[in-house]
């Protein structure tokens, strides 16, 4: 009879933790899966961004007699440099281009160059939607990694912590400040 309810006992207890297992696995596929679609939305937008600012460095140039204000951000197209850091370049640019607004008040009156202005503005409404999905996201799977049995779960399932997007101050995955 011992024989018998030290098997059950085992069994009962390899197939909680097997259960436990895979509710954490299927936790962490979903955060993954919702990062990576959010991802996927902040790529497209940033590619649309740079699209933007390259338009807008040409009326800039033409404003302000061909003096070329945006060179070292356009050239961004041609590294290869992460989501985050795309962001934060761009968003540099982004400050640019609004002092340049200030000092040249013919960018102002330029139709070419509001237009643009208003199209970078959707994009960066995207953005914002999209980087807060993926940073919940990401929040939510770092505050899982550090609490046991996710902790486990996520070394066995070779899962990582994230970094994600934080108004300016990019490249962060210690989520106390939440």
């Amino acid at each position: 009879m011992n024989k018998y309810l030290i098997l059950i006992i085992i069994i009962v207890i390899i197939a909680l933790a097997l259960l436990i297992y895979m509710t954490g696995l299927a936790k962490f596929k979903e955060l993954k899966e919702k990062m990576e679609k959010a991802e996927s939305i902040i790529d497209s937008n940033l590619t649309k961004k740079l699209e933007i600012i390259i338009s807008l460095n040409t009326s800039i140039k033409k404003v302000t007699g061909k003096k070329d204000y945006l060179k070292d951000f356009v050239a961004i197209k041609d590294q290869i440099v992460t989501n985050i850091e795309k962001d934060l370049k761009l968003d540099e640019a982004e400050k640019l281009i609004n002092d340049l607004k200030t000092d040249y008040n013919e960018l102002n009156t330029n139709e070419e160059f509001l237009k643009e202005i208003t199209s970078l503005r959707e994009v960066d409404e995207l953005l914002v939607s999209a980087k807060n999905l993926f940073n919940q996201s990401a929040i939510e799977n770092n505050k899982l990694m550090k609490n046991f049995p996710y902790n486990i779960i996520s070394k066995i399932g070779n899962f990582r912590k994230r970094s994600y997007y934080n108004n300016g101050t990019n490249n962060k995955t210690d989520d106390s400040d939440f």
